[in-house]
């Protein structure tokens, strides 16, 4: 730990985290993880900080998956309290412009809003829609039951500066639904489109505790690695220094079973993800969240800095990660 810590700066923590315990591990893979000041600097190089705003914000990011074609969850608009705008272009600033576009989409039962520029599922809220006499929303994680201005005005806040994209919310997949029906549980897959080179790196599924919304392992989610040959889900393990030793097979909450099943529309996914990494000027390099649908994989976003613990769940250290991976 001590040589670890002085000469790779990885300290104990990413030492337990990592399982270095383990006896059969070789001196090159231990000392192949990198510190988060290399990782940034290692990224940098593949995806210009220039250009990382172009997926950092998800209005551009929409913007840009969708004019190449690349599915995503439906947009259905901005709301901002200034330049709050429809996808038909009509003014979306409060709760009344956000009343009268709900009433116009007679076809959607539930909507989520994202923090155009969160992270983490920071912000994330997601409703059904209760058409009656008036339009009530009722809050997929409460089951609350609000009016729109009392949502927009209490929750959503755009009058204090907040501003929101406003989605579809995804139907997933019941294969993927079962293992937690609360949250949309997301692929991550680190994909590389570099010259010559697109491929994938490694990928992990990602599935949300009973009754949240979201599946971010920043709030509690559960995380699984996958088999990138196979899209075959192994068995799940805890990132957490308190928990280092955990690992899993089914749902922590639900014991669902997860290990062993298979990721639907699994290679339809791993195209879509370097699709999505070709889509933007100058990246090379992302996280590429995905979701998967009865009709095939959406994209979430891209992460164009992914977290680098990450590799602790590929059990891969960067060094390998970042050789130039075969053609597929």
């Amino acid at each position: 730990m001590l040589i670890l810590r002085v000469l790779y700066g990885l300290g104990p923590g990413h030492y337990h985290v990592a399982r270095y315990w383990r006896r059969d591990l070789p001196w090159r893979f231990k000392s192949g993880f990198w510190t988060y000041k290399k990782f940034r600097h290692h990224v940098n190089t593949l995806n210009p900080p220039a250009y990382q705003k172009l997926s950092q914000n998800k209005i551009s990011e929409k913007a840009i998956l969708q004019l190449v074609g690349i599915p995503t969850p439906r947009f259905l608009g901005r709301l901002h309290n200034r330049v709050g705008v429809t996808a038909t272009g009509s003014r979306l600033v409060n709760a009344d412009d956000l009343t009268q576009l709900l009433l116009t989409q007679q076809q959607v039962e539930r909507v989520c809003f994202k923090l155009v520029e969160g992270y983490g599922g920071k912000g994330f809220q997601a409703v059904s829609l209760e058409r009656g006499d008036t339009l009530k929303l009722r809050l997929l994680d409460s089951k609350k039951v609000a009016s729109v201005s009392e949502f927009v005005d209490n929750i959503l806040q755009p009058g204090a500066g907040a501003d929101y994209i406003i989605e579809e919310y995804v139907n997933q997949h019941p294969e993927v639904a079962r293992l937690n029906a609360s949250s949309v549980n997301t692929l991550r897959i680190w994909a590389i489109n570099r010259g010559d080179t697109q491929d994938i790196l490694g990928a992990f599924l990602r599935v949300g505790r009973r009754g949240r919304l979201v599946d971010n392992t920043s709030q509690g989610g559960l995380i699984f690695p996958i088999d990138t040959d196979t899209g075959e889900i192994g068995t799940g393990l805890s990132l957490k220094n308190d928990n280092w030793n955990e690992t899993f097979q089914t749902h922590k909450d639900s014991g669902e079973k997860i290990t062993g099943a298979t990721v639907p529309f699994w290679i339809e996914s791993v195209s879509l993800a370097i699709r999505a990494v070709a889509a933007f000027p100058h990246i090379q390099f992302a996280g590429v969240d995905v979701a998967i649908t009865v009709d095939g994989p959406v994209v979430i976003e891209l992460n164009v800095e992914p977290d680098p613990t990450a590799a602790i769940v590929f059990d891969k250290p960067h060094r390998e990660i970042f050789r130039q991976p075969s053609m597929r």
